[in-house]
């Protein structure tokens, strides 16, 4: 029973990601218009690393480690309880996109990671910027 509701709690925690995953892709966007949002160090940075990791492991055709653990918690629980596939095509694309296909999800994961690393790259937050500043001047020596 208790693997059980760990693995129903890594879902709630699942869910959360993709929602934390979805808000920054549109901080980001918004932040083209709202210039102080560019400042919000930590969640970007959070954001940006874990965006880059989904989408490598999308474009690899891998399933995200959450996944995996749930369905190893699953296992261990009942092993008839186990889904084939991934997070996504078992909760999410049968609420939004039923009968998709995978490359559906996969494509746009990429090009928001790409996006989003982009915008990261070109306008880092401030704490960063300065960072990145401080350590190339001892660098050069200026």
């Amino acid at each position: 029973m208790v693997y059980r509701v760990l693995a129903d709690i890594l879902v709630i925690l699942h869910f959360a990601w993709i929602l934390f995953m979805l808000a920054g892709f549109f901080i980001t966007v918004l932040a083209f218009r709202m210039k102080h949002l560019f400042e919000l160090c930590v969640f970007r940075t959070v954001h940006v690393l874990g965006i880059v990791y989904i989408s490598v492991l999308a474009a690899m055709g891998r399933y995200c480690p959450l996944t995996v653990w749930e369905n190893a918690l699953r296992r261990r629980y009942s092993p008839s309880t186990v889904y084939p596939g991934s997070f996504i095509a078992r909760y999410i694309e049968r609420l939004v996109y039923p009968g998709v296909d995978p490359i559906v999800i996969v494509v746009p994961t990429v090009l928001i990671g790409l996006f989003t690393a982009a915008v990261f790259l070109v306008r880092p937050p401030g704490k960063i910027k300065k960072a990145i500043i401080r350590v190339l001047g001892k660098v050069t020596g200026r």
